[in-house]
């Protein structure tokens, strides 16, 4: 049975609109929007227990907890996006003090997590027969947008500051999207696009869309598939705050249909060089001032203006987590140990969860941080250069066993070697 979707709720004054009165912001106050379901709906989604595997799309998958109005539709979006890994760490964690640590993949059809909100987000325009989807990005959003409105049949348009690398814009260019560079910063494309949205009706995915939660929300459902209950610690990387609220939105659920017997403790990580949020969080606010950007190798969660700022601090209290923050340093070398240390290989901006592990364990209450899952949060091909920007390209080894053998204990002594023999 599929819970019944009876329209849009505001998350701060509780003004319900129908779902065909669609509007990404409160019409009465502006907060943002959350998906409604029908009273005790998603409880008898779930009378029968956590939805089987299905190894086709994760819209499928979820289809009984997913707003969807026609199951057809997801034929004609998705990109194959089925549950992603949840890996346990064999070396990771334990040499950092955690010995149930467990690592989720979120490495969807264009890398990374976006897929799971872009891909509700655009059968939902399909639904309202919407032509055009748009946003305002240059990573991970962008390449999502453009891949699965291309594989819909829409066109794509994202919208992209001044000076943004071509390597950040090329996965939208190969998958059709309209990448349209503006004479200004990121706050001005996001404004621009919010324009176009209002002047032309296009399908804004991005942003406050309250599909894009509702869809990255199943993130917390494939967890406690997988591990059979709830976990006890979870840490998300925080840029606007929204996968952090799609996590909070799917736990609370899930405890409440009692498919779980308690709350995970959820812990946000930002970069030291942008932490508004995490700022608020220690200073005892309610609301998130924002800050002034430092320098980074890795702009994908530099957001100092969170739009779900506020909700993401209500999410972390509400549950007893904390807020943490990492350095450039520390990042880059989670990426590199957890390829060495686990073989896997993730962007910087899921590395932070990975980095944050060891001030975890100073954080007060967390001396004991129980069964942990970091969320990677996408693939390292996202960002390949931050890991190996100072690795020299490997030199000329002579074609010989013997030449073979100097190399590798060269290597013992002065590199890669060193660290892989002391696992």
């Amino acid at each position: 049975m599929n819970a019944e979707c009876i329209g849009l709720v505001c998350r701060d004054c509780g003004t319900k609109i129908a779902e065909s009165e669609f509007s990404l912001t409160c019409p009465s106050c502006g907060a943002p929007m959350r998906v409604e379901f029908a009273a005790g709906a998603l409880r008898k989604a779930l009378q029968d227990g956590m939805p089987p595997y299905d190894d086709r799309s994760y819209l499928y998958q979820w289809r009984s907890i997913l707003p969807l109005s026609d199951e057809s539709l997801i034929d004609r979006v998705s990109l194959g996006e089925t549950e992603t890994p949840l890996l346990r760490s064999h070396r990771y964690g334990r040499k950092r003090g955690i010995s149930d640590l467990y690592f989720k993949l979120e490495q969807g059809p264009t890398l990374s997590l976006k897929d799971r909100g872009t891909a509700l987000c655009v059968l939902k325009a399909l639904e309202q027969g919407s032509e055009t989807v748009c946003l305002s990005s240059s990573g991970n959003n962008a390449a999502s947008i453009s891949a699965y409105g291309s594989r819909a049949g829409l066109r794509p348009v994202v919208f992209v500051q001044k000076h943004v690398s071509a390597a950040k814009i090329s996965k939208s260019l190969v998958y059709g999207g309209n990448v349209i560079r503006i004479d200004g910063d990121m706050a001005a494309a996001s404004r621009l696009c919010g324009e176009m949205v209002r002047k032309k009706g296009w399908y804004q995915c991005g942003g406050p869309n309250p599909y894009r939660v509702a869809g990255k929300r199943t993130f917390a459902y494939g967890i406690v598939q997988q591990l059979g209950r709830a976990p006890d610690t979870v840490l998300i990387p925080c840029g606007g705050g929204a996968g952090m609220v799609a996590a909070f939105d799917g736990f609370s659920e899930m405890l409440e249909a009692g498919l779980i017997d308690r709350m995970p403790r959820l812990v946000g990580v930002q970069l030291a060089a942008c932490n508004p949020t995490a700022t608020a969080f220690h200073a005892g606010k309610d609301v998130v001032t924002p800050v002034e950007k430092k320098p980074s190798l890795s702009d994908a969660i530099m957001n100092n203006n969170p739009y779900w700022g506020k909700y993401c601090l209500q999410a972390v209290r509400a549950t007893g987590g904390t807020m943490l923050s990492v350095t450039d340093e520390e990042f880059i070398r989670a990426i590199r140990e957890l390829g060495r240390e686990e073989g896997i290989f993730t962007e910087p901006a899921g590395a932070v969860s990975a980095a944050a592990l060891t001030r975890l364990l100073d954080a007060p209450g967390f001396e004991q941080p129980g069964l942990t899952v970091c969320n990677l949060t996408g693939h390292g091909l996202n960002a390949p250069q931050v890991a190996t920007g100072d690795e020299e390209y490997p030199g000329l080894v002579e074609a010989t066993s013997a030449a073979v053998d100097k190399y590798l204990q060269e290597q013992a002594v002065s590199g890669a070697g060193r660290l892989r023999s002391a696992l």
